[in-house]
């Protein structure tokens, strides 16, 4: 592996898989139409002598192959989530054509391939999820389901390229992955809307009960994942789940959030019934990944605790508003 390329390169996972990379003494070719990601967040990658950046649209193919030539591996991670509040139609198709311009780039390169999937796949299937369970997905007028439907969508065109084209990719499911440099609302997961609402002098919204149990997975085992899975032949062809080891109820994690950030008890939150929520809103009560293939074929298991995670990403969050700050003073 010497030189890589990367999709969504400039946003939260894209920019730290780039470092890592680059410190590995990876070439990285990132590119990203910065819709949602930003050049500050490439500031270590940048001024690297073995990084290149372009700004573009990764779902168009023949300027993604051209970017990426010489690339002898291609992770693809630049997608649109939830559609939570609306972009329900861009969802589906920038997912759809992202994967499709990505896989044909790969194969045009005979390149390895890593997307980007994700645990919303399971929908609300019996936990622990294991790769080869059967899924439960609510109904096309829930427009949140539209997100998991293109991410699954991505994993049978790879899976289908690979076995009639000769595709070597590999699949990796996300289970709540956080961190500094995430997007600083509800894009970059319920903590980064927590923190950014609690440093605002605000109340949480809970929503449902709060009951609802995830995994989260913090940035650096996240990227050890993706790295893990470039550097094994035996990934190829294989969906793998990348998560955390100690699912959270979301009522405890807001309250391990405002720990962090050393605002005192009592909890600053409020609870929002589901029929409040926009677009017929559908839940996932429990998120918890079967960890055991990760193990067996990456020997990845999740080394950083959810406490110690967000104590470094609470720490980024607060840095980041004195940084704006002082640039406005």
């Amino acid at each position: 592996m010497k030189k890589v390329g990367v999709t969504g390169a400039a946003g939260y996972i894209g920019s730290h898989l780039c470092d890592r990379l680059l410190s590995e003494g990876v070439s990285v070719v990132g590119v990203d139409d910065l819709s949602r990601g930003t050049l500050s967040n490439l500031e270590h990658a940048l001024p690297h002598r073995n990084f290149t950046f372009e700004k573009m649209d990764c779902t168009r193919r023949r300027e993604l192959r051209s970017a990426f030539d010489g690339c002898d591996a291609i992770v693809h991670l630049a997608a649109q989530k939830i559609p939570r509040y609306g972009g329900t139609l861009m969802t589906l198709e920038a997912n759809v054509a992202g994967v499709n311009a990505a896989a044909h780039a790969a194969l045009s390169l005979d390149a390895d391939l890593i997307v980007a999937s994700t645990s919303d796949v399971y929908g609300n299937a019996v936990p622990p999820f294991s790769e080869d369970d059967n899924l439960v997905l609510g109904p096309p007028t829930t427009r949140r389901w539209a997100y998991a439907v293109s991410k699954l969508y991505d994993e049978h065109v790879c899976l289908a390229l690979a076995e009639e084209r000769g595709l070597k990719v590999s699949l990796l499911r996300l289970f709540g992955s956080y961190g500094p440099r995430n997007h600083p609302s509800w894009w970059g997961g319920p903590q980064s809307a927590f923190a950014e609402i609690l440093l605002d002098g605000g109340v949480m919204e809970i929503h449902g009960d709060g009951t609802q149990i995830r995994t989260f997975t913090y940035i650096d085992d996240t990227v050890e994942g993706f790295y893990r899975t470039l550097l094994t032949p035996e990934a190829r062809g294989e969906v793998i789940n990348i998560g955390g080891e100690h699912p959270t109820r979301i009522i405890d994690l807001a309250a391990a959030v405002q720990r962090a950030l050393r605002i005192p008890l009592p909890l600053r939150a409020k609870i929002v019934p589901y029929d409040q929520l926009p677009g017929k809103y559908q839940d996932v009560l429990k998120r918890i990944p079967d960890t055991t293939k990760a193990k067996r074929i990456l020997g990845f298991t999740a080394q950083v605790g959810l406490e110690e995670g967000l104590e470094r990403t609470m720490s980024w969050h607060i840095e980041r508003r004195e940084g704006a700050e002082a640039l406005e003073a």
